[in-house]
């Protein structure tokens, strides 16, 4: 469903549409790119000083006119989308369910224009959902949510929008988490082309985000093996009481070769249930080696997410946490 486009019909002068956001009773129309919200000014200022700001604020005439219905004209430079994922929220009661997956639109518009009018209490919703999503701790990212906090689409590059609007935000702290699915998801070269979502939008990271997941690629595979999977090295861990070493070694070395060729699957903060069921295709280990495995694997995972952020060139966690 098109939430901006109501009436087919231009409203009140030409290439001007008027959106389902339309309150009869309404006070104040706002103007985004070319469509008109009317809704209501006490309520709309109570919510942003910014706006309250602006109604005090003589505006441009629009196509001759100096209202609309009676009504002032509030000319803002956002998308029409992004003003009415807003306006709705504001206004529909129940437009926004706590609790419920909220979508990666509502999110982008709650974090950008939340900030830029001042509106608190939609920049904190979205700050809740993206740090609940993509948090700072791996306790947090541990954490066993009953359903997620942003609408996941199949073919909708999530990781990649998300990265975006953090560096757009400077909301550092999500970054790590956010680059490093999209390594575990996209090939350096399909990071570079940019990835389509069923939108037919292709998104792309910045410039300086790009770089540092095309570094990180390689990067992140030595680190996987160094820490998470330190357990996998033939000559760096030994498995004393094994009771079946020629089996337990075999497993071993068929799984490394599954992750390391033909090409590096990231998997550095795979939990070991995870790993366990995906990559030990070739049987179980022994008791023994199982119980040091899931240990080495446990204590090698906290040390390979500590490494997280230098290795995107961010500051550790300790710093991002401050933001």
């Amino acid at each position: 469903m098109n939430m901006i486009m109501a009436d087919a019909t231009p409203a009140h002068s030409a290439g001007i549409t008027r959106s389902d956001i339309w309150f009869e009773d309404g006070n104040v129309v706002i103007q985004a790119e070319r469509t008109h919200f009317k809704v209501y000014r006490g309520a709309l200022a109570a919510n942003s000083c910014i706006f309250k700001d602006m109604f005090s604020m003589p505006q441009p005439p629009s196509a001759g006119e100096l209202d609309v219905e009676g009504c002032p004209v509030v000319h803002v430079s956002d998308t029409a989308e992004d003003i009415a994922i807003v306006l709705q929220a504001l206004f529909l009661r129940g437009h926004v369910a706590a609790g419920e997956p909220l979508s990666i639109p509502a999110v982008v518009a709650f974090l950008r224009l939340g900030k830029k009018y001042d509106i608190e209490l939609l920049h904190a919703e979205a700050l809740k959902r993206l740090h609940c999503e993509y948090p700072s701790t791996l306790g947090e990212m541990d954490l066993d949510y009953p359903s997620p906090m942003i609408a996941q689409k199949p073919d909708t590059p999530t990781d990649l929008i998300i990265a975006n609007l953090a560096r757009e935000q400077s909301l550092l702290s999500v970054l790590p988490l956010a680059l490093y699915r999209c390594c575990c998801s996209y090939s350096a070269i399909q990071l570079m082309v940019g990835i389509s979502g069923d939108d037919a939008v292709t998104t792309v990271l910045s410039a300086g985000d790009l770089l540092a997941c095309c570094v990180a690629l390689s990067s992140l595979g030595s680190t996987q093996y160094a820490t998470t999977l330190a357990w996998l090295n033939p000559y760096a861990i030994k498995f004393p009481t094994c009771t079946s070493p020629a089996h337990c070694d075999n497993i071993r070395k068929f799984a490394l070769h599954n992750v390391f060729f033909p090409s590096i699957s990231i998997v550095g903060l795979a939990t070991w249930s995870d790993f366990r069921d995906d990559w030990l295709w070739a049987g179980s280990m022994c008791s023994s080696c199982d119980t040091i495995a899931e240990k080495l694997h446990d204590d090698g995972r906290v040390k390979f997410w500590e490494a997280l952020p230098s290795i995107f060139g961010l500051p550790e966690w300790c710093e991002l946490r401050k933001e």
